[in-house]
């Protein structure tokens, strides 16, 4: 079915709206292969309840002729200074920021993207033109066709865009038997994982546990918490769950994702006492190693975290996923276990405003002091 353009474009502004979308936000998810857990309903409801403060809601929903849902632009509104001098009216995808979401992207039916995208691209220019100032597409999937349409619609138009900042996920693709894994890792990595396994179970006897199951979960998630806190404690940014705003989002986040049995707890123990942990999800064959933990005292020179790690990728195997995804970082160790990357593209686009204007300018006189400073 091809779609014909304009379509309705309808803005949702109230969480109860938002609610009220979940089984049909789900319905046209799932006509996207390979989309990622970041875009769920529940991902991004619970986001918007811990995060959006004095934020606006803005989530456009595209429709047929028919009255059919076939786009989601997920969008906040927020308020904020570009270099702390030009006040800008910015939106944004939701779960943008604070909780490292990935491979973020309109919901919507591959073959109607076209139709979908330029009737937002009307709307936001045309309809609202007014409300806002500078649009921030975030940690887009290389592979989407999201920006090549959308920097198209600008172009023709003539107007300004920029790539902001490009990040790279680290992923395992998984072969189906363990066999076939375990030999893909090469004689001197099984030799250090066996070395390393020895050196842990000279200090006392090592078990590996997997929580899933609602009640499991809740009750082995603040072990991860606090294995993850210790990590992170010395650091300056004190860890992911140095403030209740996250630690609240990840509560909500665990318990509706465990009882879909999205979410997996792993850890491993030393004489009965946890000193590694790992909460990922599970979603479309694919496990998200989203946050470690570990006791940076308890046997270093064994990298318990690391041993955890080769255990759970293991286990994907066995469960028959067919990749890891480490997400967003190029940590050595990332690299050194991937086998390949995912890549994701940040960018920018002014609207006709002096305020937007004004940033153009700036950014411009910004990159040129780089240059001839260098």
């Amino acid at each position: 079915m091809k779609l014909r353009c304009p379509l309705i474009i309808r803005s949702v502004t109230s969480l109860e709206e938002f609610k009220g979308l979940a089984r049909e936000w789900e319905a046209l998810l799932n006509t996207m292969p390979g989309h990622s857990i970041f875009l769920t309903w529940e991902w991004l409801y619970y986001w918007a309840i811990h995060y959006l403060g004095d934020s606006q809601l803005r989530i456009l929903l595209a429709f047929d002729e028919h009255e059919r849902l076939v786009g989601i632009a997920p969008f906040y509104l927020r308020r904020t200074k570009k270099h702390g001098v030009i006040p800008l009216r910015e939106l944004r995808w939701l779960g943008s920021e604070a909780v490292c979401s990935s491979y973020l992207d309109f919901i919507v039916h591959e073959p109607h993207k076209p139709a979908v995208l330029q009737s937002l691209y009307h709307y936001l220019f045309d309809d609202v033109r007014v409300e806002w100032d500078l649009l921030t597409l975030s940690d887009v999937p290389a592979e989407s066709a999201t920006l090549d349409l959308w920097n198209e619609l600008f172009a023709h138009a003539g107007k300004v865009g920029r790539v902001v900042t490009t990040s790279c996920c680290p992923v395992i693709r998984l072969p189906e038997a363990l066999h076939t894994y375990r030999a893909s890792l090469g004689r001197s990595r099984r030799y250090t994982l066996q070395r390393k396994t020895r050196c842990l179970q000279e200090a006392g006897l090592l078990h590996f546990t997997r929580a899933t199951s609602p009640a499991d979960v809740e009750a082995t998630f603040e072990t991860v918490v606090t294995l993850h806190q210790q990590r992170w404690s010395s650091r300056p940014s004190g860890g992911v769950f140095a403030n209740e705003p996250a630690k609240r989002f990840h509560q909500d986040i665990v318990r509706v994702f465990s009882e879909r049995g999205r979410v997996s707890i792993d850890l491993l123990s030393l004489d009965g006492h946890p000193i590694a942990g790992v909460y990922g999800f599970v979603y479309q064959g694919v496990y998200y190693f989203y946050l470690p933990g570990f006791d940076p005292d308890m046997v270093p020179k064994a990298s318990p975290g690391l041993l955890l790690l080769s255990h759970r990728i293991q286990q994907a195997v066995c469960d028959g996923e067919r990749m890891v995804d480490l997400l967003q970082g190029a940590q050595p160790y990332k690299l050194e276990w991937s086998t390949g990357v995912r890549r994701s593209i940040t960018s920018q686009y002014y609207n006709r405003h002096a305020r937007a204007a004004g940033l153009t300018l700036l950014e411009g006189v910004k990159q040129a002091a780089k240059i001839l400073l260098r």
